[in-house]
């Protein structure tokens, strides 16, 4: 059976505003969290691929109902201390190991039997890294050598302190929301900061959490709290790929708007402008969560150098910036990023593997990679691996190659930006 393919040609510049999709980190968060809330809630500009719906139907099974409008969607739940579910009840979590790792921890203190499961990509991602800390509070689980699907039994959990060993938002925020359920105090430290999503948003709902140092704990959750309405930030992690567009091609310039301008998500714009780029953005702040327009104008970059306290913080963005280096003037280090081996695709082989398909000079270490530039890259054929990141990096590539790229499996973008290469199509010039 042959692959779905599209082709991207090279294109001269880019040029328009662009309005993106909600940031997919908190739109899976404030999803759970009209889900904890009782009563009626309202999130409008919500992220509507694949992974967050993965989110809304694994929800539905819990007893709370949604409407979803073109912009808005209408969230109706009992609370978390009334959720129900018939016993062996399966949750589906699609490709999104956010989904399963949040929802863990969630369902961790229910009283029925639940299952998480995925499809092949997923099932292969690994789970002890909330499976640990967890069991370690009371949760009783089984899985499969530590990957879904994963059975969770009832518990009555009990607070915990908890040092993160891997800089992971997905496991920091299990931990967190089990705490909600758990007897006494959790406490969660992380030596390396990392995305602070679902903090923001306890905190802006009223939830007890407090931080010192850095050590974050939380309280068990007594009273519901009422639903809420909140517009989602853009997704920075998606504006990452018109930003290389704008800086590699001369001529260019876009204006992304309403991104999400958490200081936990834009190291890739400080890099970037510390290496010569064009970038200016104006930052809002509402909800706790700070957003903003972002400019970027054709720019001369320099190499850079990326070591394992940079990653948590540039940890969806390693492949565009990968891209970048390829044209950047001198040898660019990426190292330390062991973790982008069990992301959705080994995103170290896989990104290597279609740059090098398009003339780019680099080498592969188990941590990361060295590439060389500025490099001319040419056309060719390349797979997406089913990883919706190296799908949109090489659509990139397409526009900067000598000529066309064509790109197998590409509609796995719509696990995050279903409306990407619209877009595309839309700023070319």
């Amino acid at each position: 059976m042959s692959k779905k393919t599209i082709e991207i040609t090279p294109a001269q510049r880019v040029r328009g505003n662009i309005s993106l999709p909600g940031d997919k980190s908190i739109s899976h968060r404030a999803l759970i969290f009209a889900a904890i809330a009782r009563g009626k809630s309202k999130i409008r500009y919500l992220n509507t691929g694949v992974d967050v719906l993965s989110t809304v139907a694994c929800l539905q099974k819990l007893g709370v109902s949604f409407q979803l409008g073109r912009y808005t969607v209408n969230i109706k739940s009992p609370g978390i201390h009334e959720w129900h579910a018939e016993n062996h009840t399966a949750f589906n979590c699609g490709n999104s190991g956010t989904t399963a790792r949040l929802l863990a921890g969630l369902l961790a203190g229910q009283t029925f039997i639940s299952t998480l499961y995925g499809d092949e990509s997923l099932s292969k991602r690994p789970m002890k890294r909330i499976i640990e800390p967890l069991s370690l509070m009371n949760a009783s689980f089984h899985s499969t050598n530590g990957c879904l699907p994963l059975t969770i039994h009832p518990a009555k959990l009990k607070g915990l302190r908890y040092t993160l060993p891997v800089a992971s938002a997905q496991v920091k925020s299990a931990i967190l929301l089990s705490g909600l359920l758990a007897e006494g105090k959790t406490h969660v430290t992380e030596p390396v900061l990392c995305r602070d999503h679902t903090e923001r948003m306890m905190k802006m709902l009223g939830i007890p959490i407090f931080k010192k140092k850095n050590t974050w704990t939380v309280h068990a959750l007594k009273k519901s709290i009422p639903g809420f309405e909140y517009n989602v930030p853009a997704d920075p992690s998606s504006a990452a790929f018109w930003v290389a567009a704008s800086l590699l091609l001369p001529k260019s310039r876009l204006v992304l708007n309403n991104v999400s301008l958490n200081p936990t998500r834009i190291a890739y714009i400080k890099l970037l402008q510390r290496c010569g780029a064009d970038i200016g953005y104006t930052v809002e702040n509402r909800s706790l969560e700070p957003f903003g327009d972002i400019s970027v104008s054709s720019s001369p970059l320099q190499a850079f150098s990326i070591t394992s306290k940079n990653i948590p913080g540039l940890i969806d963005e390693i492949p565009i910036l990968a891209l970048i280096a390829t044209q950047a003037n001198g040898s660019s280090q990426i190292r330390g990023a062991q973790e982008l081996r069990v992301k959705e695709s080994d995103r170290i082989h896989t990104t290597i593997t279609c740059l090098r398909a398009l003339g780019a000079e680099i080498e592969e270490h188990e941590d990361g990679m060295t590439i060389h530039g500025p490099t001319p890259l040419h056309g060719g054929t390349v797979n997406a691996f089913m990883d919706h990141r190296i799908a949109m990096t090489m659509s990139i590539a397409g526009l900067i190659a000598s000529e066309p790229v064509t790109i197998e499996d590409y509609s796995v973008v719509d696990i995050s930006y279903p409306d990407f290469f619209n877009t595309l199509d839309k700023i070319r010039r």
